[in-house]
Protein backbone atom coordinates (compact mmCIF):
# COMPACT_ATOMS: atom_id res chain seq x y z
CA UNK A 1 0.00 0.00 0.00
CA UNK A 2 2.75 2.39 0.42
CA UNK A 3 4.20 1.71 -2.52
CA UNK A 4 1.14 2.47 -4.63
CA UNK A 5 1.25 5.69 -2.69
CA UNK A 6 4.92 6.43 -2.90
CA UNK A 7 4.70 5.89 -6.68
CA UNK A 8 1.44 7.50 -7.10
CA UNK A 9 3.43 10.83 -5.84
CA UNK A 10 6.04 10.44 -8.11
CA UNK A 11 3.81 9.88 -10.49
CA UNK A 12 2.55 13.78 -10.05
CA UNK A 13 5.64 14.95 -9.39
CA UNK A 14 6.95 13.51 -12.67
CA UNK A 15 3.58 15.36 -14.43
CA UNK A 16 4.00 18.29 -12.34
CA UNK A 17 7.49 18.89 -13.52
CA UNK A 18 6.73 17.46 -17.69
CA UNK A 19 4.25 20.70 -17.43
CA UNK A 20 6.14 23.15 -16.37
CA UNK A 21 8.68 21.92 -18.41
CA UNK A 22 6.99 22.60 -21.13
CA UNK A 23 5.57 26.04 -20.02
CA UNK A 24 8.99 27.13 -19.90
CA UNK A 25 9.85 25.33 -23.45
CA UNK A 26 7.14 27.95 -24.69
CA UNK A 27 7.93 30.75 -22.66
CA UNK A 28 11.83 30.53 -24.29
CA UNK A 29 10.36 29.84 -27.80
CA UNK A 30 8.55 32.93 -27.86
CA UNK A 31 11.22 34.99 -26.40
CA UNK A 32 13.49 33.69 -29.02
CA UNK A 33 10.81 34.78 -31.65
CA UNK A 34 10.63 38.57 -29.71
CA UNK A 35 14.31 38.38 -29.58
CA UNK A 36 14.51 37.54 -33.20
CA UNK A 37 11.97 40.35 -34.07
CA UNK A 38 13.96 43.39 -32.28
CA UNK A 39 17.15 42.04 -34.54
CA UNK A 40 14.90 42.65 -37.71
CA UNK A 41 13.64 45.92 -36.47
CA UNK A 42 16.85 47.09 -35.74
CA UNK A 43 18.59 46.30 -38.65
CA UNK A 44 15.39 48.02 -40.68
CA UNK A 45 16.06 51.22 -38.88
CA UNK A 46 19.86 50.87 -39.61
CA UNK A 47 19.63 50.75 -43.12
CA UNK A 48 16.92 53.36 -43.37
CA UNK A 49 19.41 56.08 -41.15
CA UNK A 50 21.88 55.45 -43.28
CA UNK A 51 20.06 56.03 -46.62
CA UNK A 52 18.22 59.56 -44.54
CA UNK A 53 21.71 60.40 -43.84
CA UNK A 54 23.39 59.74 -47.40
CA UNK A 55 20.04 61.84 -48.81
CA UNK A 56 20.42 64.73 -46.41
CA UNK A 57 24.10 64.79 -47.56
CA UNK A 58 25.46 64.58 -43.91
CA UNK A 59 28.71 62.95 -44.75
CA UNK A 60 31.84 62.60 -42.69
CA UNK A 61 33.53 65.01 -44.78
CA UNK A 62 31.19 67.39 -44.38
CA UNK A 63 31.30 67.53 -40.51
CA UNK A 64 34.82 67.76 -40.51
CA UNK A 65 34.90 70.79 -42.96
CA UNK A 66 32.18 71.84 -40.60
CA UNK A 67 34.37 71.54 -37.55
CA UNK A 68 37.45 73.13 -39.27
CA UNK A 69 35.18 75.99 -39.78
CA UNK A 70 33.71 76.07 -36.23
CA UNK A 71 37.11 75.94 -35.03
CA UNK A 72 38.72 78.78 -37.25
CA UNK A 73 35.91 80.98 -36.57
CA UNK A 74 36.77 80.46 -32.92
CA UNK A 75 39.87 81.29 -32.70
CA UNK A 76 39.11 84.19 -35.11
CA UNK A 77 36.96 85.58 -32.28
CA UNK A 78 39.46 84.76 -29.28
CA UNK A 79 41.90 87.04 -31.34
CA UNK A 80 39.81 89.77 -31.38
CA UNK A 81 38.53 89.83 -28.16
CA UNK A 82 42.00 89.38 -27.16
CA UNK A 83 43.15 92.47 -29.42
CA UNK A 84 40.32 94.36 -27.75
CA UNK A 85 40.95 93.37 -24.33
CA UNK A 86 44.83 94.80 -24.93
CA UNK A 87 43.32 98.04 -26.56
CA UNK A 88 41.44 98.58 -23.54
CA UNK A 89 44.25 98.32 -21.16
CA UNK A 90 46.47 100.28 -23.41
CA UNK A 91 43.81 102.95 -23.61
CA UNK A 92 43.13 103.09 -19.70
CA UNK A 93 45.88 101.84 -17.86
CA UNK A 94 47.19 104.86 -17.25
CA UNK A 95 44.08 106.54 -16.64
CA UNK A 96 43.32 104.34 -14.02
CA UNK A 97 46.64 104.41 -12.34
CA UNK A 98 46.67 108.55 -12.30
CA UNK A 99 43.03 108.02 -10.66
CA UNK A 100 44.30 105.60 -8.62
CA UNK A 101 47.33 107.38 -7.15
CA UNK A 102 45.48 110.96 -7.31
CA UNK A 103 42.00 111.57 -7.64
CA UNK A 104 38.31 110.13 -6.86
CA UNK A 105 35.53 109.82 -9.46
CA UNK A 106 33.82 112.86 -10.09
CA UNK A 107 35.73 115.32 -7.43
CA UNK A 108 37.16 117.42 -10.13
CA UNK A 109 37.12 118.96 -13.70
CA UNK A 110 40.45 116.25 -15.36
CA UNK A 111 38.76 113.61 -14.01
CA UNK A 112 35.94 114.33 -17.03
CA UNK A 113 38.20 113.45 -19.85
CA UNK A 114 39.40 109.96 -18.18
CA UNK A 115 35.86 108.49 -17.74
CA UNK A 116 35.31 110.00 -21.56
CA UNK A 117 38.25 107.47 -22.82
CA UNK A 118 37.30 105.15 -20.25
CA UNK A 119 33.41 105.04 -21.85
CA UNK A 120 35.32 104.64 -25.27
CA UNK A 121 37.20 101.75 -24.70
CA UNK A 122 34.32 100.30 -22.76
CA UNK A 123 31.95 100.57 -25.41
CA UNK A 124 34.37 99.27 -27.90
CA UNK A 125 35.36 96.16 -25.79
CA UNK A 126 31.32 95.81 -25.23
CA UNK A 127 30.82 95.36 -29.27
CA UNK A 128 33.05 92.04 -29.31
CA UNK A 129 30.20 90.62 -27.30
CA UNK A 130 27.48 88.87 -29.52
CA UNK A 131 24.48 90.86 -29.88
CA UNK A 132 22.54 88.57 -27.99
CA UNK A 133 24.82 87.83 -24.93
CA UNK A 134 22.85 89.44 -22.13
CA UNK A 135 19.81 86.73 -23.34
CA UNK A 136 22.06 83.88 -22.13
Amino acid sequence: MIEIIVYGIIVIIFVVLLFKNMRLTIKNLDLIEKNLQVHIDRAILSDKLNIEMQKSGLQNDDFLSFISKSRDMAFEYIESVQLGIDKFIVDVEPEIAYFDEYGIVGSAFPHYNSMKKISIAYKELKNLLPKDYDKL
